[in-house]
């Protein structure tokens, strides 16, 4: 692995990206998923497409090449979907494979989901994450994310809730 990935980012549209993205999250459910059983990932895998396709969602797939014209390596995810608040979605299953963290890549999706979030209309982003996850609110509050109140109902009490504005959305895509 280099010292330095390119990545790139890539809409799921084709059955085969579908697949990958489910495999990507069921990986993240059996080795990240804090409390998996209180999870909605598990009605989400039944029709991501009905949950995260477009027009009211967007999957991506985050890759790297090794090398020039060597194929390309997928190894993340994130999605966006519509919630119950006007004009907020809710950025969602942002994961990394083990031996790609820190190198960059969550921040890269969630430019990415920030970028069509706004050009899908949406005034504001939302998420949600536990209180341990320390790298990952670093990330988003370097990112402009802060503590919102709870947009969604969820058995688990330890959740943190952030949101953004989108407008701010073409300033951070260069930071």
């Amino acid at each position: 692995m280099s010292d330095h990935l390119i990545f790139k980012t890539r809409l799921v549209t084709s059955q085969e990206d579908w697949q990958i993205f489910e495999d990507l999250l069921r990986t993240y459910a059996a080795k990240d998923l804090d409390q998996p059983q209180l999870s909605s990932i598990w009605k989400d895998l039944d029709d991501l497409p009905a949950r995260y396709g477009q027009p009211n969602g967007s999957a991506i797939l985050l890759s790297h090449q090794a090398k020039p014209h060597a194929p390309e390596i997928v190894m993340g995810c994130g999605a966006l979907a519509r919630t119950q608040m006007s004009n907020a979605c809710e950025i969602k299953r942002l994961f990394i494979e083990a031996e790609y963290r820190g190198q960059g890549g969550s921040k890269v999706l969630i430019q990415d989901l920030l970028q069509r979030a706004q050009a899908q209309g949406y005034d504001q982003a939302v998420l949600s994450t536990w209180k341990s996850n320390h790298t990952g609110l670093a990330l988003y509050q370097n990112l402009g994310f802060h503590t919102v109140p709870s947009f969604k109902s969820h058995p688990n009490s330890e959740l943190i809730f952030l949101g953004r504005s989108l407008a701010a959305a073409d300033a951070q895509k260069n930071s």
